[in-house]
């Protein structure tokens, strides 16, 4: 049993192996998971996740971490120069008080199979400081200005002034670097994908990311869901998740846009591996109704409570990059959108109409309806086409 006094247990001895993690191995598919249980260090919620390759652990500092080996016939052992320094069933340290990367050698070995090593990489997050400014607050963190968050009053959107908790700027941040970016900060989801690319030099346009558990479990479970209906979850390709307030302005979004919130990313379906979204319904042609059936899949793990409520949008785009992308968000509230940009640049809109949700769909026209002749403007319903069943 973990004694608080017995220091050797502490996080602290992770920069004895620093650099020995960095030569280890990725993990090859079939590996079997160790499991880490933590703490979430915003929500302050239990984590519980299997990991079969090298991994960052995002923890506050003192909190505690749990290695365990994957089978009670298997051992755990904490390596030091190579060599055994602590093993057993399950290992328990604490995080250092101060923000940045620890890395910890393991070995796993026992039953039949093979000795695994991997290791993990233990982060400590930066706070974030916040100075008032002009209609909100700057943000920076370890000396790097994020950017200006504004306040919910300033918005011209109802449902984001009603809910002021959604729209906080992020509390705790990470630094990606070299050595840390291709670690799993989930399984199947990489921390160096969280940050959108430059336009123009296609490289990550910022190396500050805020910590977001939420939305790094919903990719995930997006990843499940496809790959129970027999689309790979690999076919799932990020192209844009954590943009600073400024980055955002520049490619057209708004000061709420939940990217800047570290809760949003935005996706398309590639089965071919050639940059392209998928022709997922097989009708010969790529549209809507291909990212259709990704809206249904998205509306059922909602409204199963699989994954929180958010925004939904789709972007038709056939002279685009990847033709046809989504939007996936946890604003905490329903949002819905579609946009179609025509070969010469032109935007029109579209909408459809949803299966799981349809009573918030009915009140949001009948308010949208009630705001128009208040406004003395007509209300004309949007033509909407049924999402398929899934």
């Amino acid at each position: 049993m973990f004694h608080p006094r017995k220091t050797a247990f502490r996080l602290i001895l992770f920069v004895l192996v620093l650099g020995l993690g960095l030569t280890s191995p990725p993990a090859q598919s079939g590996e079997e998971a160790v499991r880490c249980q933590w703490s979430d260090p915003v929500g302050g919620g239990e984590l519980d996740v299997a990991f079969a390759g090298n991994a960052v652990i995002v923890m506050a500092a003192g909190g505690q971490l749990r290695v365990m080996a994957s089978r009670p016939d298997r051992q755990i052992a904490l390596l030091k120069n190579n060599s055994v320094f602590r093993e057993g069933p399950f290992l328990l340290f604490t995080a250092p008080s101060q923000p940045g990367t620890y890395f910890m050698a393991f070995r796993q070995s026992g039953g039949t199979e093979a000795e695994q090593e991997f290791f993990l990489c233990v982060y400590v997050p930066y706070p974030a400081r916040g100075v008032k400014a002009d209609k909100g607050l700057d943000i920076q963190v370890n000396a790097v200005n994020i950017g200006n968050y504004r306040a919910v009053e300033h918005s011209g959107n109802a449902k984001v002034r009603s809910n002021p908790e959604s729209y906080q700027p992020p509390r705790w941040w990470l630094r990606i670097t070299p050595e840390t970016a291709g670690l799993e900060i989930y399984p199947s989801l990489r921390l160096g994908e969280l940050v959108a690319p430059s336009e123009d030099s296609g490289l990550p346009h910022t190396d500050m990311v805020p910590v977001n558990y939420p939305m790094w479990r919903v990719i995930f479970r997006l990843r499940q869901a496809l790959e129970e209906k027999g689309i790979p979850g690999s076919a799932l390709r990020l192209i844009s998740v954590f943009r600073t307030p400024a980055y955002n302005r520049g490619v057209g979004s708004n000061a709420f846009g939940r990217h800047i919130y570290g809760d949003a990313f935005d996706f398309y379906i590639d089965l071919e591996g050639d940059g392209k979204a998928s022709d997922l319904n097989h009708n010969g042609r790529l549209d809507r109704q291909d990212a259709y059936l990704i809206v249904s899949l998205i509306e059922n793990l909602q409204a199963d409570h699989i994954i929180p409520m958010g925004g939904i949008g789709v972007y038709h785009s056939p002279a685009g990059d990847h033709g046809l992308t989504l939007h996936l968000d946890l604003r905490g509230h329903r949002a819905t959108w579609g946009y179609y940009y025509s070969p010469g640049g032109r935007r029109s809109e579209f909408a459809w109409k949803t299966r799981r949700f349809h009573d918030i769909e009915v009140a949001e026209e009948r308010e949208a309806a009630q705001r128009a002749a208040r406004e003395g403007r007509k209300y004309r319903s949007p033509s909407r086409e049924l999402l398929p069943e899934n």
